[in-house]
């Protein structure tokens, strides 16, 4: 009875430890849950500060170079017309056309720019 009793006490002691085991081995698997809330706001911060300081710059300096095509290409266009029209001379008359048909297109352009596209039409002409 003695031998009995002393299986079932060391069985006892022996479920008793395992059980104890595995609670503290499950406490080390519950680890606490991670927030990544943080991680994610700073990485959405991240691109939209790189989208604030490299893409839309990007966009409008491409915006901008692409209708100072198209105004060049205007202002030389009327210049063209201008010269078939009025022939040599006549500078002022032209120049006031050539002002006056960008204006009805919308465009606004200084003498500079004019003076380039007929400088340029005198080079192409010779």
């Amino acid at each position: 009875m003695k031998k009995i009793l002393m299986i079932l006490v060391s069985l006892m002691l022996v479920l008793l430890a395992s059980v104890s085991m595995a609670e503290g081995t499950a406490a080390n698997f519950e680890a606490p849950a991670i927030d990544l809330t943080p991680l994610f706001q700073a990485l959405i911060g991240f691109l939209a500060a790189l989208v604030t300081y490299k893409l839309i710059p990007w966009i409008k300096a491409r915006t901008t170079a692409q209708q100072q095509d198209l105004l060049r290409a205007a202002v030389s266009v009327t210049v063209y017309a201008a010269e078939q029209l009025y022939g040599a001379g006549q500078g002022k008359e032209k120049l006031l056309y050539v002002k006056g048909q960008l204006a009805k297109k919308g465009y606004h352009a200084d003498v500079d720019e004019i003076e380039a596209a007929v400088r340029e039409l005198t080079i192409a002409g010779k």
